[in-house]
């Protein structure tokens, strides 16, 4: 409550009404004070509360307010708006409270009204209409005595529209000289991270560090990524594009089990692109031509239509054998996709896959209940 003040409830210059509400009661924080069935008026400078056996009312200026936050009202409780504010200044006049505890007060609403006035209150905050105040009255304050305003006309006006122009352009080159410094530095640091690595890789470093390293690299982002702007025609943009996506994530495809799922492709490789980002189908374009360039990683669509990239030449009997050693350790309580995601560390989505692979080749066999999907080896296949 340090932050009210007493004050005339007479509107100031530039000062309008805004919203109203009724019956008001103020808190002081979580604490409850007398000031209650209060009218309250929001105009664009400040908050006024009065009640109508007093003559004069309670001020909060605007400009004090940094947050507001909505509480709900309950079956006993009123919804109460949370202001929560910023120190008073030196010379704001008294108020009903010297020094307070609490950094926010809390105006409950007995009639409602709470959504309403937060929508004006933030309105409000938003025009910030007493800066422009305070600025109207420094101008006038440096005009000459007998000054008055001249009315410049059309012309003035055009004048004054074209000089706005040419500040706007001027800010949005600003911002693209910037922006394109910010990407400089980008590719300065990929590179410097690149020399860091070559040089761990001539020390003794354990694996575990030089894989964490390589990870930070990745998300450090390619320092020249492949642009349409580079090549005249799309067949060689996807060419070049393909060899950038498989160097980039061949090793993180081969620490995922030789398969991801190109929804994360797509995520990593824009990731690691930072600004230049990839249209989905870009991407897709370039997986499909990669096991036409023998590129370490190619595009492996499943038959149920999921498409994964994964290491060229991938042993699929391995994969197929790698599930059937799973189901075999489960065989009694079987296993469902989510079990096996967690065990082989793979996303659901593929591990399901892998099951109705397994199950194609006769490895495993399914079980569908009330409780779900779930796979147990194929005892008729090898007892056969």
């Amino acid at each position: 409550m340090d932050r009210w003040f007493w004050c005339d409830s007479s509107l100031g210059p530039g000062e309008a009404l805004a919203a109203s509400a009724k019956s008001i009661r103020l808190y002081d924080g979580d604490k409850k004070t007398g000031y209650e069935d209060g009218h309250l008026t929001l105009t664009n400078h400040r908050l006024l509360w009065r009640h109508e056996s007093q003559s004069s009312s309670l001020g909060l200026p605007l400009n004090l307010v940094v947050l507001i936050e909505e509480e709900a009202g309950g079956f006993t409780s009123s919804p109460k708006l949370v202001l929560h504010l910023a120190r008073p200044s030196p010379g704001q006049p008294s108020g009903p409270v010297a020094t307070s505890q609490a950094s926010y007060v809390r105006l409950s609403f007995k009639h409602g009204g709470c959504s309403s006035f937060q929508h004006a209150l933030q309105k409000a905050l938003e025009a910030r209409a007493w800066e422009t105040a305070d600025t109207a009255q420094i101008s006038n304050s440096m005009k000459p005595p007998g000054s008055r305003k001249i009315h410049t006309g059309i012309l003035g006006i055009e004048r004054a529209i074209q000089a706005k122009q040419e500040e706007a352009n001027q800010n949005i080159s600003r911002a693209f000289e910037d922006l394109r410094n910010l990407m400089e530095l980008a590719k300065d640091m990929v590179r410097l991270s690149r020399n860091i690595s070559n040089k761990i890789k001539e020390h003794s470093v354990s694996a575990d560090d030089t894989t964490q390293f390589r990870s930070y690299l990745l998300s450090l982002g390619i320092d020249d990524p492949v642009t349409r702007e580079k090549y005249g025609s799309a067949t060689q943009y996807h060419h070049h594009l393909a060899r950038e996506i498989a160097g980039a994530l061949e090793e993180p495809v081969q620490e995922a089990g030789g398969v991801m799922l190109l929804s994360e492709v797509y995520c990593r490789i824009n990731r690691a692109r930072g600004l230049q980002l990839l249209s989905p189908e870009d991407v897709v374009q370039a997986c499909s031509v990669m096991r036409h360039l023998d590129l370490p990683l190619s595009l492996h669509t499943f038959e149920s239509g999921v498409q994964v990239v994964q290491i060229t030449g991938l042993d699929q009997e391995k994969v197929v054998k790698d599930t059937a050693h799973v189901l075999e350790c489960h065989k009694i309580d079987g296993v469902s996709a989510g079990d096996l995601a967690r065990e082989c560390g793979v996303p659901l989505l593929l591990a399901r896959e892998r099951l109705l692979q397994a199950e194609r080749c006769a490895q495993a066999v399914r079980d569908e209940s009330s409780e779900g999907l779930r796979f147990y080896p194929n005892l008729f296949f090898s007892r056969s």
